[in-house]
């Protein structure tokens, strides 16, 4: 459940509102722009007008969301009240993020650890399974009507950051938040083809790449791989292929953290980070810039790979001897 005051503040910002710009996180995932969607529907029904903003586009696993093609990479015109969900700090919104600092107002809805605390309303739970899951209890709590394409979007968000109900995330909230808007409309059949079962050939080849190099440390615990400029120009793979790769590695029965170092553009490195149990990559990553939860998280850097392994793996070295 949600604060009462919680939800009246939320009232009262898009009640004031002549219009409302939405964003998300920079390579967004299907938290992202399953909320981010989600609120657009939710503010047309209320008939206020909006628009839903992202740096990057969305990838292409995620192009069956309802509404998707209305993302825009910049706004279109002026508003006055900012939303922004699923992310921890402005800068996250990349280019972006100039577009949200000046705005009047601003309500952020998040369940990351945060960096920092925009918003003039932060509704905020680090323990949710998804941001998916706090607006659906919003909604709930507003007694908004739940359209087949707002479940739509919303189930995305749990179904992902949950890995199809399979990560330690997967509450009893979880379960029965998918429940209610399964019975809604959302059609979690659809979900779970187009994010874990249709995947370009250039995808797997770059998978396989990855697992014939990988690397495993300390009794096969610690395993990490790269993947560098010249691996994804050889399968014309894109960054965006590697969704899920770093849990391919963490499924090895030993393995308890797992990374991948990848470089989809020369001197431009991003590292993923999973974990078992009680090892907090999150705070590996927020160490050097990133953020995530404490089993996922992951940073970037304007780096060689080799000096991101060298930034990188003696934290997980050490991650994984004081656990």
């Amino acid at each position: 459940m949600l604060a009462p005051e919680l939800v009246e503040a939320f009232r009262r910002e898009i009640s004031g509102a002549t219009s409302v710009l939405i964003g998300t996180h920079l390579n967004p995932d299907g938290d992202a722009l399953g909320c981010a969607l989600g609120m657009a529907y939710f503010l047309g029904q209320e008939g206020i007008a909006h628009e839903v903003v992202c740096h990057h586009a969305p990838p292409f696993n995620l192009q069956f969301l309802p509404g998707v093609g209305k993302i825009r990479q910049t706004p279109s015109r002026k508003h006055d009240l900012g939303i922004i969900v699923d992310l921890d700090s402005l800068e996250r919104l990349g280019s972006l993020a100039p577009n949200f600092a000046e705005l009047p107002r601003l309500v952020v809805i998040d369940h990351h650890v945060p960096h920092e605390a925009p918003g003039d309303v932060r509704i905020v739970d680090t323990h949710a399974p998804a941001t998916a899951v706090i607006i659906a209890r919003l909604f709930e709590a507003m007694d908004v009507e739940m359209t087949p394409e707002m479940a739509t979007c919303l189930l995305t968000g749990v179904v992902t950051d949950t890995g199809s109900f399979r990560f330690r995330n997967t509450t009893a909230e979880a379960l029965s938040v998918a429940a209610r808007l399964v019975e809604a409309g959302g059609n979690i059949n659809r979900i779970s083809e187009e994010v874990f079962q249709r995947k370009p050939l250039s995808s797997a080849r770059l998978l396989g790449y990855l697992l014939e190099r990988m690397t495993l440390e300390i009794d096969d615990r610690l395993c990490y791989g790269v993947l560098d400029f010249q691996d994804f120009l050889h399968t014309g793979a894109e960054d965006v292929d590697t969704e899920g790769f770093v849990n391919e590695l963490l499924s090895i029965r030993t393995v308890e953290i797992a990374a991948i170092f990848r470089e989809p553009k020369p001197g431009r490195v991003r590292v993923s980070l999973r974990s078992r149990g009680d090892h907090d990559v999150a705070a590996v990553a927020r160490e050097i810039g990133g953020g995530g939860h404490k089993n996922a998280a992951g940073c970037s850097f304007e780096a060689e790979i080799e000096e991101a392994l060298e930034l990188v793996l003696p934290r997980l070295r050490a991650c994984l001897a004081s656990s």
